[in-house]
C-alpha cells in the first residue's frame, strides 16, 4: 500500500487538473493510506484556498474515511476529531490531541481553543 500527499488526494477532490485527477483517482483506486497530516493539511487547503466550509469540510472528510480500500492513519479516532471540528472546535487542535496518542498529556498556553474538545483521547493541560 502507497501513502499519498495532500496534493494527490487535492487532486481527486477538487479536480481542476484532469490528468492528475485521473492519476490520483487509480492511486486512490489500488489503495491508499492517508497520514493524520495530510487531512489535516487537506483540510486547511480545502477550507482556506477554496472556502468548503465547516459542515461540507466535516463531511468531505468523513467520506474519505469510509472510501473503499484507504486506510486513514487513526481513521476510527479521527472520526472523534471530525465531531469536534463539527462542533466548533478547530480541526488542527483535534488531530494535534490524536497525534499525542500514548502521551500522559498534551500542553497547550490555548486553554480556551481545547476546552472546546469534548472527551479528548489524551489529557489537556494548561501550565500556569
Amino acid at each position: 500500500m502507497k501513502a499519498i500527499d495532500t496534493n494527490i488526494l487535492a487532486r481527486a477532490l477538487v479536480r481542476d487538473d484532469v490528468r492528475q485527477a485521473e492519476i490520483a483517482d487509480a492511486l486512490i483506486a489500488d489503495g491508499v493510506f492517508i497520514p493524520l497530516t495530510v487531512m489535516l493539511e487537506t483540510s486547511w487547503l480545502l477550507g482556506s484556498r477554496y472556502k468548503v466550509g465547516r459542515l461540507a469540510l466535516a463531511d468531505i472528510l468523513s467520506e474519505i474515511i469510509d472510501l473503499p480500500g484507504v486506510t486513514v492513519e487513526q481513521g476510527d479516532a479521527l472520526g472523534w476529531a471530525i465531531a469536534q471540528f463539527r462542533g466548533g472546535a478547530d480541526i488542527a487542535d483535534a488531530i494535534h490531541v490524536l497525534g499525542a496518542n500514548g502521551a500522559d498529556a498534551f500542553v497547550t498556553f490555548d486553554g480556551e481553543a481545547f476546552r472546546k474538545l469534548v472527551d479528548p483521547p489524551v489529557a489537556i493541560e494548561v501550565p500556569e
